[in-house]
């Protein structure tokens, strides 16, 4: 007799926060509350295994997508679900608490939005930003029964208003979006990966970026490296080079992420200046 989905989602919960080795009760409730198939449209399901190779399920018992894999949600453009432990590890950095205003930068369908939702809480608020106008669809009909999200389709550039404690994006940028950070709240994070190029058409390697307000200093810090999505909107090619360059990519040597310590809004970039663009520079100095 197959188990109870119920269990399956917590033993799947528990499995994910242990491969990203987080210790956080709240983080494997959300995640063995939202029901993973739901975002994933109908099954049978692919996963995708090695890389990037599709694997597709027996049928459509959502046990099977109950695995820390990809899961394609639109193989024809590449889009996958996302690695779970992989988000487990950021919402571990991010630790939003009930009663916070999150943005989602490239929510997809909806999932990771979903963990937010339940996260923030009733009285708490998520805002899921979807480029792709199908893909936002299925997050707004995905999401219809939470009364504390809602969905917008388009460019996040033009999107991503108001007051917000946490703003957390699943694609790729080259800069840093400055006009993000200063909606940030006392306290409030930034969460986004910085990324040049891979190899991959389409795909950025890089780390990711937490940014966190401190009255008027942003504390930063790069928490881990990344493969992803370009953002589809704002991306130039000098200023991906610049990253580049910055991140001093070698081809055949093993990298890690550059210690930063603050990102800078104002005054002139100095000798601790890592990285510079409009309106704004990353120093390996405290703020």
């Amino acid at each position: 007799m197959a188990e109870p989905l119920k269990t399956v989602r917590r033993s799947y919960a528990e499995h994910v926060c242990a491969v990203a080795e987080v210790d956080w009760s709240e983080l494997i409730r959300a995640f063995s509350a939202v029901p993973r198939e739901r975002f994933l449209g109908p099954g049978p399901w692919t996963i995708l295994a090695g890389p990037m190779q599709g694997e597709p399920t027996p049928d459509a018992d959502p046990r099977h997508v109950y695995r820390n894999v990809l899961i394609a949600l639109d193989e024809a453009k590449g889009l996958n679900n996302g690695q779970p432990s992989f988000w487990a590890a950021l919402f571990d950095k991010l630790r939003p608490q009930a009663g916070e205003r999150a943005i989602h930068v490239g929510a997809g369908g909806g999932y990771y939005t979903a963990i937010l939702a339940e996260l923030v809480a009733w009285n708490g608020w998520v805002t899921a930003i979807e480029y792709e106008p199908e893909l936002a669809a299925m997050a707004a009909r995905n999401l219809a029964d939470r009364p504390n999200a809602e969905v917008l389709a388009g460019d996040a550039h033009d999107l991503v208003e108001g007051a917000a404690d946490v703003i957390v994006a699943s694609c790729g940028f080259d800069a840093v979006p400055a006009a993000w950070v200063r909606l940030l709240r006392e306290g409030g994070r930034l969460l986004i990966p910085l990324t040049a190029v891979s190899g991959l058409e389409g795909i950025g390697l890089g780390a990711m970026l937490l940014v966190t307000r401190r009255g008027e200093a942003f504390a930063a810090e790069f928490v881990g490296g990344t493969m992803i999505y370009h953002d589809k909107g704002g991306r130039t090619e000098a200023a991906t080079q610049r990253l580049a360059a910055a991140f001093a990519y070698a081809s055949g040597r093993a990298w890690t992420a550059p210690q930063i310590a603050s990102l800078r809004l104002d005054g002139a970039p100095d000798d601790t200046c890592w990285l510079a663009g409009d309106g704004w520079w990353l120093s390996t100095a405290p703020a």
